[in-house]
């Protein structure tokens, strides 16, 4: 029995996240976002009753969107076709990484759904 406990002991200090940054940097890294300020910041609704907004933070973090609408014809819950107004969303945004890189996100939706897109994110192959 003692040997199933020190085996569980020992399992769960291995499964320990390990440390990344030293204390230090950790505590800089929370500062930098504690106490970030909002530089600038906009929000408008346009004549078509869409949306532009974006903001950007002393931390590095920044936001761009635009919501339009748009009509999509559909079929209701009794088979009849009928059409809706529906909102679509650009935009794109960014953030640091604890490396002081910075990591870069576009999106889009459509009628199939949301689209992401990044230099780092891996790309579908194309279909035939």
């Amino acid at each position: 029995m003692k040997l199933i406990v020190l085996a569980c002991l020992a399992a769960v200090a291995l499964a320990r996240p390990q440390e990344f940054f030293s204390e230090p940097e950790v505590d800089s890294l929370r500062d930098r976002d504690r106490y970030a300020e909002i530089t600038s910041f906009e929000n408008q609704q346009t004549q078509d009753g869409g949306n532009i907004n974006s903001f950007t933070a002393t931390n590095g973090l920044e936001r761009q969107e635009e919501i339009r609408l748009q009509e999509v014809r559909v079929i209701n819950e009794d088979g009849q076709e009928e059409y809706r107004l529906v909102p679509f969303y650009t935009g794109s945004f960014k953030f640091p990484n604890p490396d002081g890189t910075f990591t870069e996100r576009k999106y889009y939706t459509d009628e199939t759904g949301i689209h992401f897109e990044g230099a780092d994110l891996p790309v579908a192959p194309q279909p035939f």
